[in-house]
């Protein structure tokens, strides 16, 4: 999917005012914005609260580079409201700074390559998609296996400068000459 434009979307999601509102594709390019869509597989669950709240935590450094975050999962917005509203120390997400957005009818999830149809859930995948809608980043990890958000703001810096990073590339240091890509 890389180099491909981002499926457009339009769902139902709980902000983190617990207020129910529409997220989309286009309201965060047609903001000149950068998207991070980070699919994960259940609400309550074991590993996913650990790497939402890490992401929630990291906000401040996803908005310094002009980017929205929005989470996304088969369940519903019921599901999303208990589960911002329970406390970190059992397994919440309370506090969360970004949309979970429900995709009940798995259209979304179906569009972007990981509905999972075992179980009818999200697999734990990562979209950066940029600007213009396309997609720059893919990622998917194995359900029990959470993914790193430093990693995840490395890359999202590095597809901004538009050059070529180098594996051991971190914000600040040069970039690599084109000829050697």
């Amino acid at each position: 999917m890389i180099g491909k434009i981002a499926p457009q979307f339009e769902i139902p999601a709980i902000m983190p005012d617990g207020k129910t509102a529409a997220v989309s594709l286009k309201h965060s390019i047609g903001a000149g914005k950068w998207l991070v869509l980070f699919f994960y597989p259940r609400d309550f669950s074991t590993v996913c609260p650990t790497e939402l709240n890490d992401l929630s935590d990291r906000m401040a450094a996803f908005e310094a580079l002009d980017a929205d975050v929005v989470a996304v999962s088969t369940d519903s917005l019921a599901s999303h409201l208990a589960w911002q509203q329970t406390p970190r120390e059992k397994d919440g997400i309370n506090g969360a700074a970004y949309p979970l957005a429900s995709d009940f009818t798995g259209n979304v999830s179906q569009a972007y390559g990981v509905l999972d149809v075992r179980d009818y859930t999200s697999q734990r995948a990562t979209f950066i998609v940029d600007p213009t809608g396309v997609i720059c980043y893919c990622v998917m990890h194995a359900d029990l296996v959470g993914r790193e958000t430093t990693e995840l703001l490395r890359v999202l810096e590095a597809l901004q400068t538009g050059e070529a990073c180098g594996v051991n590339w971190k914000p600040g240091d040069e970039q690599l000459p084109q000829e050697e890509v």
